[in-house]
């Protein structure tokens, strides 16, 4: 009877071992997911909204240039921190319009997110 209790205790622990990896992968995957969603969901907001001034890559296009619209790509532009751009993009900043009232917050967020990557094309 002891032997089959052993069995039964390692069997327990095996079980809770495989349930506990499983939920690990599950929140590694899901953390993975929300961020290609975040991303996905701030290149679409930037598209719908920045995209007209700043271009596609973050390089003023020939209206933001008129509009002396920065370079979101820069050291200027991504020496500022998240909390700077959020109140940037939701206030309006120069010729800038505000934001606030057509975006949410989580959108600018994802926004933030996204204009982070343009970094990545002046390397």
């Amino acid at each position: 009877m002891t032997r089959n209790l052993a069995k039964s205790d390692s069997s327990k622990i095996c079980f809770r071992i495989v349930v506990t990896v499983a939920a690990l992968v599950l929140v590694l995957h899901c953390g993975t997911a929300l961020a290609v969603a975040q991303e996905q969901t701030g290149a679409s907001v930037f598209n719908r909204t920045c995209v007209s001034c700043h271009g596609r890559n973050g390089t003023p296009s020939a209206v933001g240039k008129s509009l002396n619209a920065p370079d979101l790509g820069s050291a200027a532009v991504q020496s500022h921190t998240d909390a700077e751009l959020h109140q940037i993009i939701a206030n309006g900043k120069g010729n800038m319009p505000p934001f606030k009232n057509s975006l949410s917050d989580g959108q600018i967020d994802a926004l933030i997110a996204h204009i982070r990557t343009l970094a990545e094309q002046h390397k």
